[in-house]
């Protein structure tokens, strides 16, 4: 698979699409952020992942992005609730995660503008995010950093994009 974001056949799809998709990312979860959902932990990443799956629900919402013969390649998800979601409500970019086999392809970027888009299209006139780590992919799509919080795992950086109409 060509590793230039351009010339990759990325499809982003609702995981309410392919429901399947839910155990891979279940997956991935655990590994990446086994402080929050390894053995042991606080966070359920299969019940979070089936929040998404609920009918009629406006949040919360999680995108896949697939390559062209629909493996996943990454995902996003839209939540009312994130640190900093007491201070700012509306609708959270949270859980970007890029499969670390597919990571520096642009991959990251296509979901950040699908969550845009998600958001927007949703009705809400802004999208929010804290990250200690994905602050220049947010900066690359033009949002504003807005505060840092005190997390206990460190600084959070919150950062905000006003949406236009879809």
């Amino acid at each position: 698979m060509s590793r230039d974001p351009d010339r990759m056949n990325v499809a982003i799809i609702a995981l309410g699409d392919d429901p399947v998709l839910l155990k891979i990312l279940e997956t991935w979860f655990v590994e990446e952020w086994a402080d929050w959902y390894g053995p042991g932990q606080p966070g359920d990443a299969r019940e979070d992942l089936e929040k998404c799956l609920l009918p009629n629900a406006r949040l919360p919402r999680c995108l896949v992005a697939l390559d062209g013969d629909g493996r996943p390649l990454g995902t996003v998800s839209l939540r009312d609730t994130s640190p900093g979601s007491d201070l700012y409500p509306g609708a959270w970019l949270t859980a970007l995660l890029v499969h670390r086999d597919f990571r520096k392809a642009g991959i990251g970027i296509k979901l950040i503008a699908a969550a845009e888009r998600e958001a927007a299209g949703i009705g809400f006139p802004e999208i929010l995010t804290a990250t200690a780590t994905a602050g220049s992919l947010v900066l690359r799509r033009d949002w504003q950093q807005v505060k840092t919080l005190q997390s206990a795992s460190g600084p959070l950086d919150i950062y905000r994009k006003a949406l236009g109409p879809v």
